[in-house]
């Protein structure tokens, strides 16, 4: 259960519903859970939902290696929330249930190819460690022009940011998600 309350419309702030129907809007009713712990920062949630939209749908990183990144992310963080709810993202994107359960072994399995090896290692490296090494970082540039590789450094930074507040928050998986 989560250590904070998840408001419905008629106990969030008047002074903000218009931000908790564009909430409902864009990231569906019934909402994710992980929105709905940050609806208790009313003050924040608009620029909070602007900021998640140019992630998703700003990134020019196609979709398979950003998802592989996030669900590395996810892994690396031990964040089960997050890694459940990218599932279903990474599947449609491409990424194989194969290649999802073998994330740990990303390095050597041959089921990746170098540039998901660069960006496993990435997300990995940057989650668990905070900086990356030269040898990773020149991995990831060889493999993608800049603006794809800050689109997956921002990525990987926002999940870290996700998988530190439903870790402390215990944001729990909703009754309505399943796995495809």
């Amino acid at each position: 259960m989560a250590r904070v309350p998840l408001p419905t419309r008629e106990e969030f702030p008047e002074e903000h519903r218009a931000t908790y129907d564009r909430m409902q809007r864009e990231r569906g009713n019934p909402t994710p859970h992980v929105f709905l712990a940050l609806a208790n920062m009313p003050n924040l949630m608009d620029s909070l939902l602007s900021f998640t939209k140019e992630m998703r749908h700003g990134s020019v990183m196609d979709q398979h290696h950003r998802e592989l990144g996030i669900m590395m992310t996810a892994r690396a963080a031990n964040s089960r929330y997050e890694f459940d709810h990218h599932w279903n993202h990474a599947i449609r994107a491409g990424v194989t249930r194969e290649q999802l359960l073998a994330l740990d072994d990303h390095a050597t399995s041959p089921l990746f190819s170098d540039r998901e090896r660069a960006v496993c290692a990435y997300a990995a490296e940057a989650t668990r460690q905070i900086e990356v090494s030269d040898a990773t970082w020149s991995a990831l540039i060889a493999a993608f022009p800049l603006r794809e590789a800050m689109d997956l450094v921002m990525a990987v930074a926002w999940y870290n940011a996700v998988a530190r507040i439903n870790g402390p928050l215990k944001v729990e998986n909703e009754d309505w998600f399943r796995t495809i």
